[in-house]
């Protein structure tokens, strides 16, 4: 069986694969290569629902996600290809008891060049004229937020990393991964590929193939569930995404085409012991659930039309905040998991911070607190919000 030597291998051809390997080539690296078991973008990344919005309230998510947000708003020129990015805002809306956390990260943004503002009713009323505001405490606004295709966003990347050198094999599944104390021989049923540096890109499926090496990281893969409703009314594409904290759920909803609106859940989901068992399938409970609390902040959608709905596996981290960086004990070994639901909108500056790390170089945006041993050292991360996706 064939061997083919890299200098970098990168495990995993979703976004943060993709992403890291053009930042990699981008930044001088060369011979990098990236195994994809699928396609590209055909595991968690494909399911995502693509938002990229800034409210954060821990320091780094916040600043990853304004520099990110430049990437995704200019992505043509920045890096290069169409990721079908919908400039649309940002409402959230929250409890009273939530108005001044909510606050501190509207001026943090601010200080960052966001426009976060805080609106009355009235005014976010004439932003989305379906909304309720009666049961809410406090609501801000920023115009910057939007939302790309993951699919397109991914397949962009992996475009661009191709023409600078990078060889993305998909259909190419692992068998086995053996570390040597100066190499990494990953196994597939086409050959086999050597490199001094592996990244591990996985997602959820971090974990198999970690167990190859006998690691295992601190994450659980969750199942989360979206759907889309119509009403007779379309619902308009330049509306914005809302997310709703008053809720248990945490929902968010945004425009989807065909004149509906896409909404998922912020809450931990369903734990699975296997993300290739999931179905696309969203019982009938959960839909007449979500109807219920849409219909509580858009009255109009009382009687709204269930039209499609699919499931996603997020992979959770102890405090929600993703595990990116070098693994301790393993020289040569990198990984990026644990994004929590929030991958999709980090990961332009992620990759690019990741890649800089692998070549040692300097780290525009760090990822320092990411450290993927920091649970060990008890330095879990927290915001304002305690422990969640908006964090």
């Amino acid at each position: 069986m064939t061997t083919t030597n890299a200098d970098i291998l990168i495990i995993g051809g979703g976004l943060y694969g993709c992403s890291t390997a053009y930042h990699l080539a981008k930044n001088g690296a060369r011979n990098v290569v990236v195994l994809e078991r699928k396609a590209v973008s055909s595991g968690g990344t494909a399911k995502s629902c693509a938002i990229v919005r800034t409210h954060y309230s821990i320091d780094t998510n916040m600043r990853h996600a304004v520099e990110s947000l430049k990437v995704f708003a200019d992505f043509d020129h920045l890096v290069g290809g169409h990721v079908g990015w919908h400039r649309t805002g940002y409402l959230i809306v929250g409890p009273a008891e939530h108005a001044a956390p909510m606050r501190k990260v509207f001026k943090a943004q601010n200080s960052y060049g966001i426009d976060t503002a805080e609106l009355t009713p009235a005014e976010a009323l004439k932003i989305h004229p379906l909304l309720s505001f009666h049961d809410v405490g406090v609501i801000g606004y920023d115009s910057f937020t939007g939302f790309a295709d993951p699919y397109l966003t991914t397949n962009a990347y992996a475009a661009r990393a191709r023409e600078l050198g990078v060889q993305i094999h998909t259909n190419t599944p692992l068998t086995g991964l053996q570390r040597t104390s100066q190499l990494t021989t990953a196994r597939t049923p086409g050959g086999d590929f050597s490199a001094p540096i592996v990244i591990l890109c996985a997602g959820p499926w971090t974990n198999p193939v970690a167990a190859h090496m006998g690691l295992q990281f601190p994450y659980e893969v969750s199942r989360h569930k979206v759907i889309t409703l119509k009403i007779e009314r379309p619902y308009q594409m330049d509306w914005p995404i809302v997310k709703d904290l008053t809720t248990p759920d945490k929902i968010y909803f945004r425009p989807e085409t065909g004149d509906v609106v896409l909404v998922g859940t912020g809450d931990h989901g369903e734990p699975v012991q296997d993300a290739d068992t999931l179905t696309d399938n969203v019982e009938l409970q959960h839909v007449e659930r979500i109807s219920k609390i849409i219909a509580n902040r858009m009255p109009a959608f009382a009687n709204a039309n269930f039209t499609a709905g699919w499931t996603g596996p997020y992979d959770i981290s102890p405090d929600w905040n993703p595990l990116v960086g070098a693994v301790a004990g393993n020289e040569g070994l990198f990984v990026a998991v644990g994004f929590s639901g929030h991958g999709f909108k980090l990961a332009p500056t992620i990759g690019e911070a990741l890649a800089q790390t692998v070549l040692g170089q300097k780290v525009r945006v760090p990822i320092t607190d990411y450290d993927p041993g920091r649970f060990a050292a008890g330095k879990q991360l927290s915001g304002a919000y305690g422990i969640g996706s908006i964090s």
